[in-house]
């Protein structure tokens, strides 16, 4: 329901690593179809911060701001996408005509909050160490694949991308990467990150 209206625009295409243009109109909602997108913010020193990781069929921006304001946060493709956008008013009017696209949007919503919970959480009471294994945990969700050596996050992610999903300096993930390499939670093939067995790195989280 939501994804057919949501295409009646032509697509648009972005390789990765290109920040989703129009995405800051104040007026338009845009609906990922193929993809992986970050959305992320940047401190008053110039770190980055990646605050979610949205999935195909996600609609963003997932929340909006009724008062026009300087923008603080940014969307870019992690992988090549395929996205569709709309004015807001016209998807306002199929959520009252059909409320069951406004459902829709009220999951991703809660997906949305418990993501920004647990990375609230991971940051108050979890040290750099299990930070980042939270981080790597995550990331298994959007790009976990199954191989003969276990899982593979099938995405090239730097320690510079995960200190930013995380929250860390990059030096920090580097050593607690290495301690996941020592303790051989983690190993690395072809700059693809394996977790052999994925209960032993959540008990890292106990």
């Amino acid at each position: 329901m939501l994804d057919s209206f949501l295409k009646q625009s032509k697509p648009m295409l972005f390789r990765r690593k290109e920040t989703i243009t129009g995405s800051d109109d104040l007026n338009r909602i845009f609906y990922l179809n193929q993809g992986y997108i970050r959305l992320y913010t940047i401190s008053g020193e110039g770190a980055e911060l990646t605050l979610h990781i949205f999935s195909p069929s996600s609609v963003f921006p997932i929340l909006w701001n009724k008062d026009p304001e300087p923008n603080k946060y940014y969307f870019e493709s992690l992988t090549p996408v395929e996205i569709y956008g709309l004015e807001k008013s016209k998807l306002q009017q199929l959520i009252a005509e059909k409320p069951g696209a406004g459902v829709k949007i009220l999951q991703q919503l809660t997906t949305f909050s418990q993501s920004a919970i647990k990375k609230l959480e991971s940051k108050i009471f979890n040290d750099a160490y299990q930070q980042v294994v939270t981080t790597l945990l995550t990331l298994v969700e959007c790009f976990g694949q199954k191989d003969k050596e276990g899982t593979v996050i099938a995405y090239w992610f730097t320690h510079q991308d995960i200190a930013s999903i995380a929250g860390l300096s990059r030096e920090r993930v580097t050593i607690e990467i290495n301690n996941l390499l020592n303790k051989k939670l983690i190993s690395y093939n072809s700059h693809f990150i394996t977790i052999p067995k994925l209960q032993l790195l959540e008990t890292e989280l106990e």
